[in-house]
């Protein structure tokens, strides 16, 4: 059986805030550090557009992905925003770590996330990770929470180009790894984007409520089962059938 999992507010509890002048102020010292000299408001100014500019570019590239659903690389950005005052480049990485770190107020293992994960490969299941999230602060974060190798394929929204729902990154998930959607089951906190992304790709799904959820659905599609908390998982569906 193929578990395909939601990250951030299913596997991992996680909460930013990028709002605060403070953290502008922040971000700009350390892009100066690193030889690339801004105040806050332009550094944000900067950032903001260059996040506009990089969705453009990246529609351009794949017309066929309709533009709501179409995911930048913000490495790029950060790219950008030290080459375009003379900096190294080369320093992007080290830029965006440090960004999101400020920006994180927490982040964490979700209840129960490890020990469901470690029960599904004990007894034979394959897990994966689709998760909308950028490469330059997700891998390092799936590290932090304990989970990076658990999973025998990954495949992020920014790298794919795409993001949930659109049925194009679930269909990329499935073929890359070989995952029989007759087989295989998506897990997730987001109605929308994880449950009726699944029901588009014809997958079984199984929806878990959390803080990071906002209002719990109405409804949900006839191939979705609420569960109360990962450790329900396992159980909830030991032979995948259609109906289960």
């Amino acid at each position: 059986m193929d578990f395909i999992f939601d990250l951030y507010g299913t596997l991992a509890d996680v909460c930013t805030d990028e709002t605060p002048d403070a953290f502008w102020d922040a971000a700009s010292k350390e892009a100066s550090a690193l030889g690339a000299p801004y105040t806050g408001e332009a550094f944000r100014t900067a950032y903001l557009a260059l996040c506009a500019d990089e969705v453009q570019k990246r529609a351009e590239e794949m017309p066929e992905v309709p533009i709501e659903f179409v995911e930048p690389e913000l490495l790029n950005v950060f790219i950008r925003l030290l080459r375009d005052r003379g900096a190294e480049p080369e320093n992007a990485a080290v830029l965006a770590r440090r960004f999101r770190e400020r920006s994180t107020l927490w982040i964490r293992p979700m209840p129960h996330a490890i020990e469901t994960l470690d029960e599904l490969k004990k007894r034979g299941d394959r897990t994966f990770l689709l998760s909308n999230a950028q490469s330059c602060f997700t891998v390092w974060e799936l590290e932090s929470v304990g989970i990076a190798k658990k999973f025998d394929g990954i495949l992020l929204s920014s790298d794919a180009g795409m993001k949930k729902p659109y049925i194009g990154l679930f269909e990329l998930l499935l073929s890359r790894y070989g995952i029989d959607r007759e087989n295989a089951v998506m897990v997730g906190n987001d109605a929308i984007a994880d449950i009726g992304g699944a029901s588009a790709a014809g997958l079984l799904s199984r929806y878990v409520h959390t803080w990071s959820s906002g209002d719990r659905p109405k409804t949900l599609p006839d191939t979705c089962r609420e569960i109360g908390d990962l450790s329900e998982l396992p159980g909830s569906c030991r032979a995948i059938k259609r109906g289960c």
